[in-house]
């Protein structure tokens, strides 16, 4: 499953622009907002429901906050990203 999720993010990083605000919903433990803020300068942000994922992504010191995207996402004003990112999360 690791190679899918892979082939799944070159995907998703080869549409996005560099130095794009980025939101990834579903981010798990941030490994797809570290790879873009990695290969293209990427600002990114992550929300991660389960709070084990998200303790370790922002132990790895990344912007994640954990809850739920249906009641949190209002927390960020309508267009503060270019790109919104539902990989593997539905």
């Amino acid at each position: 499953m690791k190679n899918s999720i892979r082939k799944d993010w070159k995907l998703i990083e080869s549409l996005i622009q560099e130095k794009s605000k980025v939101l990834d919903i579903g981010c798990g433990e941030g490994e797809l907002i570290k790879q873009l803020d990695k290969n293209l300068n990427a600002d990114t942000r992550g929300i991660e429901i389960d709070p084990e994922l998200a303790r370790k992504a922002i132990s790895a010191g990344l912007n994640v906050v954990q809850g739920n995207a249906e009641d949190d996402l209002n927390q960020y004003s309508n267009q503060s990203f270019d790109y919104v990112i539902l990989s593997q999360t539905l």
